[in-house]
């Protein structure tokens, strides 16, 4: 029986025979993904409310220029509109414009806007992050799309093989040269068949679901054909924790996290500082009360000088306060530090072994499919029982789904090691 020996070169060429096919790789499904994504859109909007943030704050150097006016109108004296100059009047009005610059804060513009752009950057290396998870989600849903399609043509062939067997008995029971014994055994074993191929097909049309689903697109969309699961993939290229460290966005946070702590000590402080402003005013307004003089422009110079003296020792506790706070981001640094670490030794660890894994599930399948052959041939030969031929479609079945399964998580951990590298 050939059958076998077809499937196995079918598992490792990747069914080429359908590779006329249009496909959706792994790169382009990712693609799709990320321009769907919703979480990543938000995230872009983040980013670009708190860069406007930042110009926000950067304003806080630049002159400031305000305009106020008022009026009042006496009610309990209308008649009083239009009196004689000297004589009272129902109404006054003004209009002030003020020109004003600060000329030295205590340090609270400059921290202020160092913050703001220590936000900036948080929330752009949290849009890498957020792209990093996306990367990764994605990569994992289109290579378990793809393992469910192969349990799917597996169930298929497994189901194949044991009909066809089944027929070869039928026959030999309807003449009469087995007992019925044998046939109820195939009979059972078809049946299991016929459930392991339904259920791999509900499994494959649920991954197909949430495959389009995750890119935009209706669940049941026809969806082009995937790359099959054992495809070879692209040598990963192995690197040192401090690389690794230099590309996530999470370690470069507590990097930026410790700037920013060290920027709000500052601005903290400053309210301690000598502040130093400068004004110019002018406006025209009526006397109080109004007797009808003419109303001239009053141009008016200023300068403020406000110097904290005493405080009750609030400027050294604040100052305490806030280098506990970036003694806090620093140990956060070194927490993130170890969790990089651990990530990255696993990642490399499951490379190791799935790529064992899989040469020894291929073995496995190359043993199965050759004990199935034999004992297939030895019963239709009269020199094995049905019990030998039911063990070795059992083997037979389970290397198969061994074998995928194998597959599905060597990639998945190439992808788990590309996203602990923030590739």
């Amino acid at each position: 029986m050939k059958v076998q020996l077809i499937t196995l070169l079918l598992l490792s060429i990747g069914f080429e025979a359908v590779a006329q096919e249009p496909y959706l790789s792994r790169e382009a499904y990712r693609d799709k993904v990320e321009a769907y994504s919703q979480i990543l859109k938000q995230q872009k909007l983040q980013t670009m409310a708190s860069s406007e943030a930042r110009k926000i704050a950067h304003t806080g150097f630049l002159p400031k220029i305000d305009i106020s006016a008022d009026g009042t109108l006496n009610m309990s004296d209308l008649s009083a509109w239009n009196e004689p100059l000297g004589e009272y009047r129902n109404h006054t009005y003004q209009g002030v414009f003020i020109v004003s610059q600060p000329l030295y804060t205590g340090g609270a513009l400059n921290a202020q806007h160092k913050i703001a752009k220590a936000d900036e950057k948080l929330d752009q290396l949290n849009q890498e992050l957020t792209l990093d998870q996306i990367h990764y989600q994605s990569d994992a849903v289109y290579w378990n799309a793809s393992a469910s399609k192969a349990m799917l043509q597996a169930a298929d062939k497994y189901q194949y093989i044991v009909k066809q067997q089944f027929d070869i008995i039928q026959d030999r029971f309807d003449d009469g040269m087995i007992s019925r014994t044998d046939l109820l055994m195939i009979s059972t074993r078809l049946k299991e068949a016929e459930l392991q191929y339904i259920k791999a097909r509900q499994n494959y049309t649920l991954s197909l679901q949430k495959l389009n689903i995750l890119m935009g697109e209706e669940p049941n969309a026809a969806v082009d054909s995937l790359y099959f699961i054992g495809i070879p993939s692209a040598p990963v290229q192995i690197l040192s924790l401090e690389d690794v460290l230099q590309q996530r966005a999470d370690y470069a946070s507590t990097e930026v996290n410790i700037m920013k702590s060290q920027a709000q000590r500052k601005a903290a402080l400053s309210q301690f500082n000598p502040q130093l402003n400068m004004y110019f005013s002018g406006g025209w307004a009526t006397g109080t009360p109004n007797l009808g003089y003419d109303v001239s422009f009053n141009p008016i110079l200023g300068i403020n000088l406000n110097i904290p003296i005493f405080r009750w020792g609030a400027r050294f506790k604040t100052n305490r306060q806030q280098k506990a706070y970036i003694s806090i981001q620093k140990l956060q640094q070194s927490y993130v530090e170890d969790n990089i670490s651990e990530e990255l030794s696993g990642s490399l660890t499951k490379l190791t072994e799935t790529e064992q894994q899989v040469k020894t599930a291929i073995e496995n399948m190359k043993l199965a499919n050759e004990n199935l052959d034999i004992v297939s041939f030895s019963y239709n030969e009269g020199k094995a029982n049905m019990v030998d031929v039911l063990s070795a479609q059992l083997s037979w079945t389970q290397a198969h789904t061994n074998l995928i399964n194998a597959y599905l998580s060597e990639k998945m951990a190439i992808a788990e090691y590309r996203r602990v590298t923030s590739e």
